[in-house]
């Protein structure tokens, strides 16, 4: 029996929705896979071949004037005007920046 044009169409669109779905369903593993694979970066990185290394401080090298120094966690200066990241360094004004200076050129750098 010949399949009427809206049987035929019928047919593919229901081929088509399941092969989709067959598609989408494979996606959904893989994307499962790597979501599995990123969430450990240091295996991430362990297999495409990096190692994971640190470089210890110096113990010779001084301090940056316009920073407080870290020691054992604790701040060595007691002053909280002075900007700790970078992002707060752009963020002050002029005013600020002149007076760090002006107060930190008297500061004795120790060689």
């Amino acid at each position: 029996m010949d399949e009427s044009p809206t049987q035929k169409l019928m047919s593919t669109l229901i081929t088509k929705m399941e092969s989709m779905d067959s598609d989408l369903q494979m996606l959904k593993k893989e994307n499962a896979r790597l979501r599995a694979i990123v969430s450990n970066p240091a295996s991430l990185m362990r297999k495409s071949g990096l190692v994971s290394v640190s470089t210890p401080f110096t113990e010779n090298v001084s301090g940056d004037a316009f920073r407080p120094l870290v020691d054992d966690g604790l701040l060595m200066k007691e002053e909280s005007a002075i900007p700790q990241t970078n992002e707060e360094f752009h963020n002050i004004d002029w005013e600020d920046i002149h007076e760090l200076v002006n107060k930190h050129k008297s500061t004795e750098v120790m060689a």
